[in-house]
């Protein structure tokens, strides 16, 4: 809307401007409406922006300065030394003295002694003895199958084929093409107008042939071989396992036990009581007083001098140069893009 709005002022003024020509120069054509159109300029601006900065204040500034100085000062410091002392300790010490004992002592004698046992004694004795037994044979017997056996036989058939043949066909189509057609053009600054050949798109008909496909059916003649199947019957020798029992004898060694009686000498212990004096070592403890040495830490009094830093303050009076903020305004410039209504022909 707003584009129409200026075009309309554009054509008003034109119009307004015409009619002096048009008096000057009775031969010119009638003016026609300028076109306008609208192009995006990068313009330059300058917008303000507040910035910190810095500047140097002088100030005068008391602190205080320490100061060390060494004094000489007296303490009394207790010093550890090493000295002997004699001590004496009771001790259990251990005495040993034989002392005469009696005691009962239980003695083993073994006495010979004749004595009867009775043992089994193992003999052998070959028994004849019968048993059944399986023997395996072999029997042959005839026997009949019946055996499937392959054939191939060859048939006529008649199937259906499709083929694809080409067909052109023409028809009708809208191509897109240029047109020149006269467009006339009115200059603003000189004042004339004049007729400029422009070119147009135009939509016009034309007959364009394409090859459509065409599909077609027809039956076909074909050898097929035919697998088929017949049955036969067959003869054949089959060998069956059989089992047929026979009785066998065999001698079997069978053992027994028979009981014996055997006389042998035995060891028997007897054991009585014997009468023992002997002399057993006994152990006693005694007390015994022994004297030692032992070294003990001990402490004495010294007195001693050293220097010590003591620290102290004085006022100093300095002039101190201070960065201090302040807030300054800046021009900055920046770009945008705006929008110009353009007179065709005119730059």
């Amino acid at each position: 809307m707003r584009h129409t709005m200026i075009y309309l002022s554009a054509l008003f003024a034109v119009g307004l401007t015409v009619a002096p020509i048009e008096a000057c120069w009775p031969c010119l054509p009638v003016p026609i409406a300028v076109p306008v159109h609208y192009e995006y300029h990068t313009v330059t601006k300058y917008r303000t922006e507040y910035r910190t900065e810095f500047k140097e204040v002088q100030r005068t500034v008391k602190r205080l300065v320490p100061e060390t100085v060494l004094k000489e000062v007296q303490e009394t410091v207790k010093v550890p030394f090493w000295r002997e002392e004699v001590r004496q300790k009771t001790v259990m010490v251990p005495v040993t003295k034989m002392v005469t004992r009696t005691r009962e002592v239980p003695k083993t004698d073994w006495i010979q002694e004749q004595r009867e046992k009775t043992v089994l004694v193992p003999e052998t004795k070959l028994i004849e003895k019968q048993h059944k037994v399986l023997v395996p044979g072999v029997q042959e017997e005839l026997r009949e199958r019946i055996v499937t056996i392959p054939e191939t036989r060859i048939e006529q058939r008649t199937r259906p084929v499709t083929t694809v043949r080409q067909v052109p066909e023409t028809h009708k189509q809208q191509v897109v093409t240029t047109k020149r057609i006269p467009v006339p053009v009115f200059d603003p600054c000189t004042g004339l107008a004049t007729i400029v050949c422009q070119a147009v798109p135009h939509l016009r008909e034309v007959c364009v042939t394409t090859l459509r496909p065409v599909t077609e059916q027809h039956m076909e003649k074909v050898t097929v071989a035919v697998p088929s199947v017949r049955q036969e019957k067959q003869t054949f020798t089959v060998k069956v396992p059989t089992v047929h029992e026979e009785v066998r004898k065999q001698k079997v060694a069978v053992q027994t036990m028979r009981p014996e009686k055997q006389v042998y000498t035995a060891s028997v212990p007897v054991t009585r009581k014997e009468i023992r004096t002997e002399q057993v070592p006994v152990q006693e403890m005694q007390p015994q007083v022994s004297s030692y040495k032992v070294r003990v830490q001990d402490y004495r009094t010294e007195v001693r001098t050293k220097q010590v830093p003591v620290t102290t303050t004085r006022e100093v009076t300095e002039v101190v140069t201070e960065r201090v903020p302040c807030t300054v305004p800046v021009q900055v410039a920046y770009q945008q893009r705006v929008c110009v209504p353009v007179i065709w022909g005119c730059r």
